[in-house]
């Protein structure tokens, strides 16, 4: 928690002042995130200070708050073109990214508990960076991310706004953006570098090396045969082991031909004792970015989110 004040702190995320009357407060509160590496190990934990966005309101302290994410279509493209032309591909994280972002409307909040301003323990922090979770967050920072790519000469594609080309002589680099991750394309490990490098100048970022893992998915790449192959092997397991489905069965097909779901009448008694939607949803994630193969038989499960029994339940197991 010390860590994350101090670097709220380094990036100018709000000044002490006395609000004007009439004005509101929002809410805060801590986050805590275990963060794990391709394997799933954890690698550290992590804190995080919040606003509580559903506090805010609209045409008062946000009004715009959509924010463009690299559409999986657009990855899977570009990894075939990375593959197909023997690009260099790398990842880059840009560390709290939101941070970078500017606020353009009024937003007051508490100062956190414990760590209040000694000399003005009853001023509230006016933000001037969009914290975390508040409404206008991502869209501050997708506007700061694409401005500065646009000064580097890269121009977002006309199919996908978190696509960004560049094209200097016969070289060309390609960014694809997923909030604060950033997948970086070049023809050699020079032209990655200096685009690294002119992240650096205005951004704080880890540089995570080759592209081996993103979004829960590990990409794996045989260069020699002019592949690249994607599972999602950590996730499905820690899924498993979350949804109490880890010692099923194996099964041929990810749906049983031999019976069919029917809809729960509405005078039957609803009793939601399984996870069913977590279930289904983290499952048509790995349906949309890896297994194809499930997609189908998650279409049917997902129509029964509203009521389901336990025929619904055994169905989303087997699929999953």
């Amino acid at each position: 928690m010390k860590r994350e004040m101090k670097s709220l702190e380094e990036h100018s995320t709000w000044k002490l002042v006395d609000m004007p009357p009439g004005k509101k407060a929002v809410g805060y509160k801590w986050v805590f995130k275990i963060k794990r590496d391709p394997s799933g190990e954890i690698i550290k934990f992590k804190a995080r200070l919040v606003v509580k966005w559903f506090t805010q309101r609209p045409g008062i302290n946000y009004n715009e708050t959509f924010a463009p994410v690299a559409r999986k279509e657009s990855i899977n493209t570009v990894l075939a073109i990375a593959a197909a032309e023997d690009l260099e591909a790398e990842n880059v994280d840009v560390d709290t990214a939101f941070l970078y972002g500017e606020v353009e409307e009024e937003i007051y909040m508490d100062q956190p508990d414990g760590f209040e301003d000694e000399g003005s323990p009853n001023k509230k922090c006016l933000l001037q960076k969009a914290l975390y979770e508040t409404k206008q967050a991502a869209r501050q920072w997708n506007i700061k991310l694409s401005q500065h790519l646009n000064d580097q000469g890269f121009k977002s594609s006309a199919a996908d706004p978190c696509v960004f080309v560049r094209v200097k002589r016969e070289e060309y680099s390609i960014i694809v953006i997923y909030v604060d991750d950033l997948m970086i394309f070049c023809k050699t490990k020079g032209h990655i570098a200096s685009t690294k490098n002119s992240l650096m100048e205005d951004f704080s970022n880890k540089d995570l090396g080759d592209l081996k893992y993103c979004l829960g998915i590990e990409i794996h790449r045989k260069r020699e045969d002019g592949t690249i192959k994607m599972n999602q092997k950590a996730y499905i397991k820690r899924l498993s082991e979350k949804f109490g489905v880890e010692n099923c069965k194996d099964v041929h097909t990810p749906a049983d031909s031999n019976s069919k779901l029917i809809k729960m009448g509405q005078e039957e008694a609803f009793v939601p004792k399984y996870p069913y939607r977590g279930l289904v949803g983290a499952s048509m994630y790995i349906a949309t970015c890896t297994r194809p193969d499930i997609a189908h038989a998650f279409g049917e499960v997902v129509k029964f989110c509203e009521r389901y029994d336990k025929s619904h339940w055994t169905a989303a197991k087997r699929s999953s």
